[in-house]
Protein backbone atom coordinates (compact mmCIF):
# COMPACT_ATOMS: atom_id res chain seq x y z
CA UNK A 1 0.00 0.00 0.00
CA UNK A 2 1.49 3.51 -0.62
CA UNK A 3 -0.07 6.80 0.85
CA UNK A 4 -2.83 7.08 -1.74
CA UNK A 5 -4.39 3.88 -1.32
CA UNK A 6 -7.56 3.63 -0.02
CA UNK A 7 -7.39 2.31 2.69
CA UNK A 8 -10.08 0.00 4.84
CA UNK A 9 -11.02 -1.18 8.03
CA UNK A 10 -9.94 -4.24 7.07
CA UNK A 11 -6.75 -2.65 6.33
CA UNK A 12 -6.72 -1.21 9.54
CA UNK A 13 -6.54 -4.81 11.62
CA UNK A 14 -4.81 -5.97 9.50
CA UNK A 15 -1.78 -3.48 10.26
CA UNK A 16 -2.94 -3.86 13.90
CA UNK A 17 -2.97 -7.71 13.35
CA UNK A 18 0.64 -7.14 12.38
CA UNK A 19 2.09 -4.84 14.74
CA UNK A 20 1.07 -7.99 17.27
CA UNK A 21 3.09 -10.23 15.28
CA UNK A 22 5.98 -8.73 14.63
CA UNK A 23 6.44 -7.77 18.00
CA UNK A 24 6.01 -12.07 18.93
CA UNK A 25 8.72 -12.37 16.32
CA UNK A 26 11.31 -9.55 18.24
CA UNK A 27 10.93 -11.80 21.10
CA UNK A 28 11.76 -14.89 19.58
CA UNK A 29 14.37 -13.94 17.74
CA UNK A 30 15.92 -12.07 21.16
CA UNK A 31 15.44 -15.29 23.07
CA UNK A 32 16.41 -17.98 20.67
CA UNK A 33 20.21 -18.11 19.62
CA UNK A 34 21.90 -16.50 18.28
CA UNK A 35 19.97 -13.56 19.88
CA UNK A 36 21.12 -10.65 21.35
CA UNK A 37 25.34 -10.28 21.33
CA UNK A 38 25.81 -6.83 21.90
CA UNK A 39 24.46 -4.08 23.97
CA UNK A 40 24.31 -1.54 21.21
CA UNK A 41 21.73 -3.93 19.96
CA UNK A 42 19.68 -3.68 23.34
CA UNK A 43 19.96 0.23 23.32
CA UNK A 44 18.46 0.42 19.49
CA UNK A 45 15.72 -1.84 20.31
CA UNK A 46 14.70 -0.07 23.48
CA UNK A 47 14.79 3.36 21.17
CA UNK A 48 12.67 1.72 18.85
CA UNK A 49 10.31 0.35 21.59
CA UNK A 50 9.96 4.43 22.92
CA UNK A 51 8.84 5.56 19.44
CA UNK A 52 6.44 2.82 19.29
CA UNK A 53 4.66 3.35 22.20
CA UNK A 54 4.87 7.47 21.53
CA UNK A 55 2.97 6.43 18.01
CA UNK A 56 0.68 4.00 19.97
CA UNK A 57 -0.35 7.05 21.94
CA UNK A 58 -1.26 8.65 19.07
CA UNK A 59 -3.26 5.45 17.94
CA UNK A 60 -5.60 5.70 21.24
CA UNK A 61 -6.10 9.36 20.61
CA UNK A 62 -7.39 8.59 16.95
CA UNK A 63 -9.28 5.62 17.99
CA UNK A 64 -10.93 7.72 20.58
CA UNK A 65 -11.42 10.94 18.19
CA UNK A 66 -13.22 8.12 15.56
CA UNK A 67 -15.69 7.06 18.84
CA UNK A 68 -16.37 10.45 19.94
CA UNK A 69 -17.14 12.07 15.67
CA UNK A 70 -19.25 8.60 15.51
CA UNK A 71 -21.11 9.15 18.60
CA UNK A 72 -21.67 13.03 18.31
CA UNK A 73 -23.22 12.27 14.80
CA UNK A 74 -25.39 9.75 16.05
CA UNK A 75 -24.34 6.85 14.19
CA UNK A 76 -23.68 4.88 17.32
CA UNK A 77 -26.26 2.32 18.84
CA UNK A 78 -26.19 -0.31 21.00
CA UNK A 79 -26.60 -4.22 20.77
CA UNK A 80 -28.87 -3.96 23.93
CA UNK A 81 -30.98 -1.05 22.17
CA UNK A 82 -29.71 1.03 25.34
CA UNK A 83 -28.29 4.70 25.12
CA UNK A 84 -24.19 3.89 23.83
CA UNK A 85 -23.22 7.35 25.41
CA UNK A 86 -22.53 5.49 28.59
CA UNK A 87 -20.31 2.40 27.03
CA UNK A 88 -18.35 5.38 24.50
CA UNK A 89 -17.56 6.97 27.92
CA UNK A 90 -15.70 3.84 29.44
CA UNK A 91 -14.48 3.31 26.09
CA UNK A 92 -13.01 6.85 26.13
CA UNK A 93 -12.32 6.90 29.83
CA UNK A 94 -9.92 3.57 28.85
CA UNK A 95 -8.61 5.18 26.21
CA UNK A 96 -7.42 8.49 27.74
CA UNK A 97 -5.73 5.96 30.82
CA UNK A 98 -3.89 3.97 28.07
CA UNK A 99 -2.59 6.83 26.38
CA UNK A 100 -1.19 7.85 29.91
CA UNK A 101 0.00 4.56 30.46
CA UNK A 102 1.67 4.36 26.87
CA UNK A 103 3.36 7.54 27.91
CA UNK A 104 4.95 6.81 30.42
CA UNK A 105 6.15 3.08 28.87
CA UNK A 106 7.99 5.06 26.11
CA UNK A 107 9.35 7.46 28.86
CA UNK A 108 10.41 4.42 30.51
CA UNK A 109 12.10 3.11 27.41
CA UNK A 110 13.92 6.53 26.76
CA UNK A 111 15.59 6.45 30.39
CA UNK A 112 16.38 2.65 30.12
CA UNK A 113 18.21 3.70 26.34
CA UNK A 114 19.37 6.77 28.05
CA UNK A 115 21.67 4.87 31.30
CA UNK A 116 22.70 2.22 28.50
CA UNK A 117 24.34 4.95 26.31
CA UNK A 118 27.85 4.48 27.48
CA UNK A 119 27.67 0.93 27.70
CA UNK A 120 30.06 -1.20 25.13
CA UNK A 121 31.02 -4.82 25.14
CA UNK A 122 34.83 -4.91 26.06
CA UNK A 123 35.16 -7.70 23.06
CA UNK A 124 35.04 -6.40 19.31
CA UNK A 125 32.63 -9.00 18.32
CA UNK A 126 30.83 -11.51 20.61
CA UNK A 127 29.75 -14.21 18.11
CA UNK A 128 27.17 -17.26 18.92
CA UNK A 129 28.08 -19.17 21.90
CA UNK A 130 27.12 -22.43 22.86
CA UNK A 131 26.87 -21.10 26.26
CA UNK A 132 24.90 -17.87 26.54
CA UNK A 133 25.44 -18.20 30.40
CA UNK A 134 29.13 -16.90 29.89
CA UNK A 135 28.23 -13.94 27.80
CA UNK A 136 25.36 -12.95 29.57
CA UNK A 137 27.40 -13.13 33.09
CA UNK A 138 30.30 -11.30 31.11
CA UNK A 139 27.40 -8.57 30.33
CA UNK A 140 26.54 -8.09 33.53
CA UNK A 141 30.26 -7.45 34.72
CA UNK A 142 30.73 -4.98 31.93
CA UNK A 143 27.27 -3.33 33.34
CA UNK A 144 28.72 -3.00 36.72
CA UNK A 145 32.38 -2.71 36.46
CA UNK A 146 32.31 0.90 35.19
CA UNK A 147 36.13 0.83 36.02
CA UNK A 148 36.88 -2.09 33.54
CA UNK A 149 35.09 -0.28 30.44
CA UNK A 150 37.29 2.19 27.84
CA UNK A 151 36.48 5.25 26.85
CA UNK A 152 33.99 5.43 24.18
CA UNK A 153 30.65 5.40 22.52
CA UNK A 154 29.42 2.20 22.12
CA UNK A 155 29.24 2.20 18.58
CA UNK A 156 29.05 4.51 15.09
CA UNK A 157 26.21 1.84 14.01
CA UNK A 158 23.07 2.73 16.19
CA UNK A 159 20.47 3.41 17.12
CA UNK A 160 19.08 0.94 14.19
CA UNK A 161 15.46 0.67 12.99
CA UNK A 162 13.83 -1.94 14.04
CA UNK A 163 12.92 -2.96 10.37
CA UNK A 164 17.09 -3.89 10.71
CA UNK A 165 17.19 -6.07 13.09
CA UNK A 166 14.16 -8.35 12.55
CA UNK A 167 14.83 -10.71 9.10
CA UNK A 168 12.08 -9.79 6.04
CA UNK A 169 10.82 -6.64 7.84
CA UNK A 170 8.52 -4.83 5.38
CA UNK A 171 9.48 -1.03 5.04
CA UNK A 172 8.29 1.18 7.89
CA UNK A 173 8.95 4.99 7.14
CA UNK A 174 11.03 6.23 9.96
CA UNK A 175 9.59 8.59 12.56
CA UNK A 176 11.61 12.09 12.50
CA UNK A 177 14.32 12.34 14.97
CA UNK A 178 13.05 15.63 16.00
CA UNK A 179 11.35 16.39 19.75
CA UNK A 180 7.84 16.96 19.50
CA UNK A 181 5.19 17.92 22.30
CA UNK A 182 3.89 15.46 24.24
CA UNK A 183 0.40 14.35 23.55
CA UNK A 184 -2.43 15.90 24.98
CA UNK A 185 -4.82 12.88 26.50
CA UNK A 186 -8.11 14.12 25.91
CA UNK A 187 -10.40 15.58 28.36
CA UNK A 188 -13.47 13.28 30.18
CA UNK A 189 -16.89 14.04 27.98
CA UNK A 190 -19.50 14.73 29.54
CA UNK A 191 -22.75 12.66 29.25
CA UNK A 192 -25.56 13.89 27.15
Amino acid sequence: MDDHDIHTDEDIERLAGELHERIRELNRVIQEPPGLSQPTAVYTVLGNLAQTAFRLVQTTEHLDAFLTAELDAGRLGHDRGTDPVPTVMKAHNALARAAEQTMELGETFRRAQGALAAIHANQTTVGPSSDRDEVAAASLTNLTDHSAAPDGAAGEDFPRPIDDVLPDAPHVEQASSEPRSKPQVPPPRRER
